[in-house]
């Protein structure tokens, strides 16, 4: 018992620290978005690689304690949530990546669009944060409240398009306008694996099946 309990703390661990790698990714990301920093955006891109490592010694952890410790159905419903949790994470990141591909391909964004990137990426990771403290403290009450933090990243990129509709009514002209749009909304799809994150940790924590579209 104390050698499964010992695994499952190391892999839980093990999805934390993966979480910090990625949320490092994004602050980053909105820092490169104002300034254009390149040599920035390539340390994303590195990060990146950190982090798809961390996915496949999650699973490869997962799977030995599956293998080879007899796991309890609630162990079971830790590794599956887990190894789902890490996929998510894993996603999450490739969208930081897209965004540190923009800048290295198109220079920073326009200036009077970073002020919507930075409410639209504020908004992502203050939902990002309220899921990971759940999973950190397997606390499923507040994870079904959660996800409706995604609604207000919704919003703010509704805002933006709103926006930017209103400036080529007046005629002007946006660089890079569809990757610009293309790319925030790696946000907004960022947004929705973290959904997921509160899906998973409800399912180990109360085995039951959830689904925040």
């Amino acid at each position: 018992m104390v050698k499964i309990d010992t695994e499952l703390a190391l892999f839980q661990e093990a999805i934390l620290q993966m979480s910090d790698k990625v949320r490092r990714m994004y602050l980053m990301a909105l820092e490169v978005l104002e300034t254009g920093n390149k040599e920035r955006s390539l340390a994303i891109i590195e990060l990146d690689e950190f982090v798809n490592n961390a996915e496949e010694e999650i699973n490869d952890r997962g799977l030995e304690v599956l293998s080879l410790l007899a796991p309890v159905a609630s162990d079971l419903r830790v590794i599956i949530a887990g190894i789902k949790i890490a996929s998510d994470l894993e996603r999450i990141g490739d969208y930081a990546k897209a965004l540190a591909r923009y800048v290295i391909k198109n220079e920073k964004l326009d200036s009077q669009i970073i002020h919507h990137a930075k409410q639209i990426g504020g908004k992502f990771i203050l939902l990002f944060d309220k899921a990971i403290e759940c999973y950190k403290n397997k606390d499923a009450k507040t994870a079904i409240e959660v996800p409706q933090l995604d609604d207000e990243i919704d919003m703010a990129f509704s805002d933006l398009i709103r926006y930017i509709e209103d400036r080529m009514a007046k005629g002007d002209d946006i660089p890079h306008l569809v990757a610009t749009v293309g790319m925030l909304r790696n946000i907004e799809r960022a947004g929705d694996h973290t959904k997921n994150i509160c899906e998973h940790l409800i399912y180990q924590v109360r085995g039951q099946h959830y689904d925040f579209g």
